[in-house]
């Protein structure tokens, strides 16, 4: 799982790169060709003004004199003016001897003529290029942005007319600045918010206008690049987003892969460790690591721990075996002091552990009750021979000596740290549910539960023993006494068990 939020994180990043780069990429080479588009329809424009002496003129004259040539209206003779100043041009006369000569109707109607040819160029332009607008505006300190003319793409739309004036900031018309600068002598660009259109960020394209070594206006074209952006805003967002959604199936995929490969064999590794270190079960552990069929590094793990469950359930097995071996030659030990109960210690154990089974406990816990019930006497070792095999009644002080045997046991058994429980089999095995036994008194659930299965099993083993004054009582006696004495010698849970033992032994096999 940390690989593939690893993954992801880096393709995250890779697609937010990838996406920043395009549509930069998208974004430069789009205005490129924008650029070389206006490059082309501004140096057209300019064309037809072909008399930068007359227009540098015109910038001077319009500012003083706008509301006076906007309000004229030409008769027919505006062509003669044009005529009268391009013949003495050619002559060599000195534009501004022509224009000196001239009187102050006819420099107003020179003013007119030019501003009537701005229009017409520009208006005609504009449809033709189909852009957001047209202007000329003044760009000198204190005039900046005097407009000249600017003509609207749609038709009916109020036109900005000479004698208007622009706020124009440097900062957000960086083109404008650049010019000023003298960083730019052809052409600028810029995407700027445009004083003169009410919608949104425009690009723009100037053009300037030097005339007797002075930038006096800028020719602009504005394109209004909203729509092409949110367009490619819309664009970069769907390839994103392909783009995420690929990764997310691809992370589907590769996570399946991996559970296929990976998780699920270690989980299936890992699981059967946990459960073999929980229950010691061979053949379960090695029933779950067949199930796992990858050939790779997790195939030869999990054959290596199939492997190393053999060797540690051999090795624990003969341990066991040596152990069970050692703790019934001692039980044979303590049951040959007493040549009455001979082999008393073995059928209690295995009554004990069947017992435990009937009350659905786990292998580990019917094994550790079996050596409980071993070594349940080991503390008559304790006891002399002549009080164990006396065959007349005991007297109080024999009685009570027979009754350490417990805390005797107990002290023995308690010795073994390795195995702690063993000794509470010893110590707590005459107890009664009903408080009356020995040597604690104990009553209830303060009685450990696997010493009041022991006990049960010490009394039935009793019952269904010969003894030197009597033969092993039948088996409906022996089952009777144990029911007749549940909750007051006998635990519930493990008499039931019992009773239900001997009900399954329809032979009577049980006994001595």
């Amino acid at each position: 799982m940390q690989i593939l939020l690893l993954v992801m994180l880096f393709f995250i990043i890779g697609t937010v790169i990838g996406t920043i780069a395009m549509y930069y990429s998208s974004r430069n080479t789009y205005l490129q060709a924008k650029n070389d588009m206006i490059e082309r329809d501004l140096k057209v424009v300019s064309d037809y003004f072909d008399f930068p002496e007359a227009m540098s003129w015109f910038f001077d004259y319009s500012k003083l004199h706008s509301k006076e040539i906007s309000a004229i209206q030409l008769d027919s003779d505006h062509g003669q003016i044009f005529d009268m100043y391009s013949k003495a041009s050619k002559s060599g006369t000195p534009v501004k001897e022509i224009l000196d000569d001239l009187s102050e109707e006819e420099k107003l109607k020179f003013a007119k003529a030019i501003y009537d040819s701005i229009k017409i160029t520009f208006d005609s332009q504009t449809g033709i290029f189909k852009y957001g607008g047209m202007m000329c505006i003044d760009i000198r300190e204190e005039d900046r942005g005097f407009v000249y003319y600017e003509a609207a793409r749609q038709m009916g739309d109020d036109n900005s007319i000479l004698g208007e004036k622009w706020e124009l900031d440097l900062d957000s018309h960086p083109a404008i600045k650049e010019i000023l600068d003298g960083d730019c002598d052809t052409y600028a660009f810029e995407v700027a918010p445009a004083e003169w259109d009410s919608g949104g960020n425009n690009y723009i394209g100037y053009m300037p206008l030097v005339y007797d070594g002075e930038t006096k206006a800028v020719l602009a074209i504005n394109y209004n690049w909203d729509s092409f952006h949110s367009q490619l805003i819309e664009h970069i967002w769907l390839i994103a987003g392909l783009m995420l959604g690929a990764m997310v199936i691809c992370c589907i995929i590769l996570m399946i892969l991996v559970n296929r490969i990976a998780i699920k064999p270690l989980s299936n590794v890992q699981l059967t460790v946990r459960e073999y270190m929980k229950n010691k079960d061979s053949d379960s552990a090695q029933e779950h690591l067949k199930k796992i069929k990858t050939h790779n590094e997790i195939g030869v793990l999990a054959g290596d721990v199939g492997a190393l469950v053999k060797e540690i359930t051999s090795y624990t097995e003969a341990i066991k075996t040596l152990t069970t071996e050692v703790m019934e030659a001692l039980a044979r030990t303590i049951d040959a002091k007493d040549k009455y109960t001979n082999g008393h210690s073995l059928r209690v154990a295995m009554y004990s552990m069947m017992i435990a089974q009937e009350l659905g406990m786990s292998k580990q816990q019917q094994l550790d009750i079996y050596y409980m019930g071993l070594l349940h006497d080991i503390g008559k070792i304790g006891i002399p021979n002549a009080i164990i095999n006396k065959t007349t009644k005991l007297t109080d002080e024999e009685y009570d000596l027979i009754k350490k045997h417990p805390i005797l046991g107990y002290e023995i058994l308690s010795q073994i740290q390795s195995m702690p429980d063993l000794s509470i089999g010893a110590r707590y095995h005459h107890e009664r549910v009903d408080g009356k036994g020995y040597p604690d008194g104990l009553s209830g659930y303060d009685i450990p539960y696997t010493a009041r299965i022991i006990a049960v099993a010490d009394s039935y083993d009793s019952m269904t023993s010969n003894r030197s004054y009597r033969k092993y009582l039948p088996q409906e006696v022996a089952r009777s006494e144990i029911a007749n004495n549940i909750g007051t010698q006998f635990d519930l849970a493990a008499a039931t068990a019992m009773l239900s033992i001997i009900d399954k032994d329809v032979h009577y096999q049980l006994h001595e």
